[in-house]
């Protein structure tokens, strides 16, 4: 009977807990620019330009990666507990750091900096690039 017991406290500490690695800082998001344009000079400033838009959590930042190649990531920290809002290193362009608790993630694919507290890729959206249009949106 005690065997029972334990059974089923342990069925429901597994229904009711989440081991889920998700990440829950992003939101809908679904856009489109015109990356040649004078409105996103940024974006536009060689390999490596970078622009900041509105949506997702805590907005959207999008990266040149060659002419026709981009990447957008969500601008929320993945640091356990943190949630701050990324920005871009412009004394080089190449890193987004966290102004609250100090981790710096790489602008090419998302991954954190050794010794930075998140532990973990940004979240990214899914970019296309048509040859006139960007389209940046949700992965699924």
């Amino acid at each position: 009977m005690k065997r029972l017991g334990f059974l089923l406290l342990c069925l429901v500490a597994v229904a009711f807990s989440s081991c889920s690695d998700e990440y829950p800082d992003y939101a809908y998001v679904n856009f489109y620019i015109d990356p040649e344009s004078s409105e996103y000079y940024n974006l536009n400033y060689g390999h490596r330009g970078w622009e900041y838009f509105e949506g997702g959590a805590r907005g959207v930042v999008v990266f040149r990666k060659s002419w026709d190649e981009f990447i957008a990531f969500e601008r929320t920290c993945v640091a356990k507990n943190c949630h701050g809002r990324l920005q871009v290193d412009e004394t080089n362009n190449v890193l987004l750091y966290c102004p609250k608790c100090g981790s710096q993630y790489i602008y090419y694919d998302g991954s954190p900096l050794e010794g930075s507290a998140a532990k973990r890729l940004l979240y990214t959206y899914c970019t296309y690039f048509d040859g006139l249009y960007l389209w940046v949106n949700n992965c699924n």
